[in-house]
């Protein structure tokens, strides 16, 4: 299960191979804290050290739990440890006294056997720290051995944070776990400080400047908005690709940012938008390419459902023209598995007797997804009606959901956004107001229409705990409406301009 890459295990003479004063100088391997307590000698391998047992009581649960026996080990003022490195041991007691580590990595698992059996936890846990800063993909195994050995918790845990860290990066080693070990890594990817981040999707200016430089990046606003309190948008990485123009969609699995589309560049006849997908790990703040999609695709939609990334609607990405009437949407939907890096065709969207309505300003159409299923929401060109699709991920199927919305329920010309709580919320609008509505898709109705102040919203926005974030045309603003009150509270403005953006959360 493990592999067969063995951890260093040193004699007590390859434990700090260096000639050290204390190994000859009996004064050196004393120590003393305040002068007061009583001393008592603790005899290793090869040397006998001499310590204050009050401080050794508040560093080991194994010499307190000596102090108040009445062993004859305490009561000789004599602790035998013949087993235990000489040289260990005095780097334990450097940590313990004076707070210094110098523990070589290729040692550090002889140091947690001895530690561990001292139950000296605070020296544990600087030796666990090490661990972190050193582990790889070479060592990690063998510590988990050594975690199971030792019994210790915590070093599985440090483990499991490194592969959940490069959950991705190195799947080979993860298919060497248990079940039990493979399901914890997971959740540890949604650990940490979940922050909301802003890119912009699209740019279409043609032209290399400070602006364009600028926009090329992924923002993450600081702070957790508790209380309203938020910080200012600080740039984080900049975008894996060097383009003056492009166009992408995002979507977030098992914390990666995957970006999903096209840039310009220079061909063999002349400027082309080239396919590209890249993913994002914020744990370790790089980027790699991974699979492009299958068709040239620009302003679709992609979500997230059942560990696969699903593509879905747009139009020919080479088109960098207003859509017109006959702009054709793609029908074809693809799904990623980012297990084999690879995209593959899933039944199409049932464009039969009708097409959705296209727009410059939102992915088309807008989708999201709830348990199993892929949502999306279009304008029936003909009808101007709202008609919300179902993709069972299980079945491979698509089904139409009745009732639609009719303009007759609602005048909603313009949609702006999809998401999903427990329902699926929708967001429009019209040239007086903002409308807001839900749809159920287990009793397949509709919500209330409830109504807000006017917004111009734009790009791709994201819901959480109830709270919808987008962004807005005006004023660089990005914007949080409570789904309850419908209250909106402005974010602290990007400092790029606001053109086409994307909005999601992300753990670092």
């Amino acid at each position: 299960m493990w592999g067969s890459v063995p951890l260093h295990v040193g004699t007590d003479k390859s434990v700090n191979e260096s000639p050290e004063i204390w190994r000859t100088d009996k004064e050196a391997r004393t120590f003393r804290h305040c002068g007061n307590g009583p001393m008592v000698a603790v005899r290793t391998r090869t040397h006998t050290f001499y310590v204050d047992l009050e401080r050794m009581v508040d560093c080991s649960e194994y010499f307190e739990a000596l102090s108040r026996s009445r062993m004859r080990e305490t009561t000789d003022l004599t602790i035998h440890l013949d087993h235990v490195h000489s040289g260990v041991f005095h780097s334990l007691l450097e940590f313990c006294f004076h707070h210094r580590f110098n523990v070589p990595a290729s040692q550090l698992d002889t140091h947690l056997r001895v530690s561990t059996y001292l139950l000296a936890s605070p020296y544990t846990h600087r030796l666990l720290s090490a661990v972190s800063e050193c582990v790889d993909e070479h060592t990690c195994l063998p510590y988990l051995q050594l975690a199971e050995e030792l019994g210790c918790p915590e070093l599985q845990h440090t483990v499991l944070l490194y592969l959940s860290t490069h959950l991705l990066e190195l799947p080979h080693l993860h298919t060497r776990l248990n079940t039990h070990l493979q399901a914890q890594l997971m959740p540890l990817r949604s650990e940490g400080s979940l922050r909301l981040c802003c890119l912009r999707k699209e740019n279409l200016t043609s032209r290399n400047d400070p602006e364009t430089d600028a926009a090329r990046r992924l923002f993450r606003l600081d702070g957790s908005g508790e209380d309203g309190a938020y910080g200012k948008w600080s740039p984080q990485t900049d975008l894996p690709f060097k383009a003056d123009k492009w166009c992408f969609t995002t979507a977030v699995l098992w914390n990666y940012l995957y970006l999903i589309g096209g840039y310009r560049h220079r061909g063999k006849r002349g400027y082309e938008f080239k396919m590209a997908s890249f993913r994002y790990n914020p744990f370790t703040d790089e980027w790699v390419p991974t699979a492009p999609l299958i068709k040239h695709r620009r302003h679709f939609s992609a979500v997230v459902c059942g560990g696969c990334i699903y593509a879905l609607g747009g139009w020919y990405l080479d088109s960098l023209v207003t859509p017109d009437s006959s702009t054709g949407m793609y029908t074809a939907v693809e799904r990623y598995d980012p297990r084999k890096d690879a995209w593959t065709f899933v039944s199409s969207l049932p464009f039969t007797d009708f097409q959705f309505s296209l727009s410059l300003s939102h992915d088309s159409p807008l989708a999201t997804t709830l348990d199993h299923c892929v949502y999306v929401l279009g304008n029936v060109q003909r009808t101007g009606e709202k008609l919300v699709l179902s993709y069972d991920t299980e079945r491979d199927s698509w089904t139409e959901l009745y009732p639609t919305l009719t303009r007759t329920n609602a005048d909603i010309p313009s949609l702006y956004f999809l998401g999903a709580t427990d329902k699926l919320v929708v967001i429009g609008g019209n040239n007086v107001e903002t409308v807001v509505t839900s749809f159920c898709v287990n009793s397949h109705r509709w919500g209330q229409i409830r109504v807000m102040e006017k917004m111009a919203l734009i790009g791709q926005g994201t819901v959480l705990n109830d709270e919808i974030y987008v962004s807005g045309i005006h004023q660089d603003s990005i914007v949080k409406i409570n789904l309850h009150s419908l209250s909106v509270s402005p974010l602290p403005s990007l400092p790029i301009p606001s053109c086409y953006e994307s909005l999601f959360h992300l753990y670092f």
